[in-house]
């Protein structure tokens, strides 16, 4: 039988019932990525804290971390007051508030959480900054929520969801699928990760791999600027 997972008990004593807790899905993948590293002097970053909930799940699952939360609202109650937490306020894709944050932390993060304004323009933005100079090589970044590109569940940037046919007859160039939103952004990053592949080096995003999951992105940053 495998160990409980921590991140599951955190939850159900810290949210209850809350609706904004973390689904299910997300802390098992979490637990999985994060338990190699929960009792090491990590740096992560969190954008978009909301009520600061996930900040004290990752205070205590992460004893030893350096942790910085960013939201566009001021700074919640439930914000942890310990010196090891640091909130910036602002935009997630401000690239001085992102310096502010990467200077907090004491360097680049080996974590990064977007949970912000799940809009793939700023999803982007924020990625654009932070990959290269603000994530340690061998680092994580993920990405939540990306059902908002579709219409059910998304803003402005989102578009119907309508499953593309698999197996179209002839020989189609083209494959037609989702392009919206934070959908589209991960296509993109699909593409890059297969610059390896084509031209013998990664782009300016060295991604070593891109795990997508239901509703959310995983995206591998590699160990070293030299693909295997």
């Amino acid at each position: 039988m495998g160990q409980p997972n921590l991140l599951l008990q955190l939850a159900d004593a810290l949210y209850g019932g809350n609706p904004y807790r973390k689904p299910r899905i997300y802390l098992e993948e979490y637990n999985r990525l994060f338990e190699p590293l929960r009792l090491e002097p990590i740096r992560l970053l969190e954008l978009g804290v909301h009520q600061g909930l996930s900040m004290k799940m990752w205070e205590q699952y992460f004893p030893s971390a350096t942790i910085v939360g960013l939201d566009g609202e001021v700074k919640p109650e439930l914000f942890p007051t310990s010196p090891r937490f640091h909130f910036m306020h602002g935009a997630q894709d401000d690239p001085a508030l992102l310096e502010e944050a990467i200077a907090a932390a004491g360097g680049p993060f080996h974590i990064v959480i977007d949970d912000c304004s799940h809009l793939g323009c700023h999803t982007a933005r924020s990625f654009a900054h932070l990959f290269g100079k603000g994530l340690e090589w061998g680092g994580i970044y993920v990405i939540e929520d990306t059902c908002t590109a579709f219409t059910s569940g998304g803003g402005w940037d989102a578009a119907p969801f309508v499953a593309p046919e698999v197996g179209l007859p002839g020989m189609p160039k083209v494959f037609p699928s989702h392009q919206n939103g934070m959908i589209g952004f991960v296509k993109q990053l699909l593409d890059h990760a297969q610059s390896p592949t084509v031209t013998g080096a990664y782009t300016e995003y060295p991604i070593e791999r891109v795990t997508v999951l239901t509703n959310f992105a995983v995206v591998h940053k590699a160990a070293n600027n030299t693909p295997n």
